[in-house]
């Protein structure tokens, strides 16, 4: 269930990872907790249980994509560093071989 609206952006998650949090996420959105004043005491402590564990799976995926995205953060800041570098040494040999034609 892909929202047909979406780019191609790729944020590098698997299919399966993929299909995890499409499955999370549709569980969380069915799961609707009804809490009344009469609610008995143990269906409260297992509606916080399901919330404690769909928010610690939740908490997982973000770090895992967090941790990606630090390295895609990472990969993008040396590549720019790169071409930096690249270009200073463009500009270097640009201005010798323009002073050398000048002699």
């Amino acid at each position: 269930m892909v929202d047909e609206n979406q780019t191609g952006f790729d944020v590098g998650l698997s299919d399966e990872e993929k299909e995890d949090l499409e499955n999370l996420i549709k569980t969380f959105r069915e799961e609707q907790f009804i809490s009344s004043p009469d609610a008995d005491l143990k269906d409260v402590k297992r509606q916080v249980e399901i919330l404690t564990e769909q928010i610690a799976r939740f908490s997982e995926m973000v770090l895992k994509f967090d941790k990606r995205m630090k390295s895609f953060y990472e990969i993008i800041r040396l590549y720019h560093q790169k071409n930096e570098e690249m270009n200073g040494r463009i500009d270097t040999i640009i201005k010798f071989v323009k002073s050398r034609t000048k002699l």
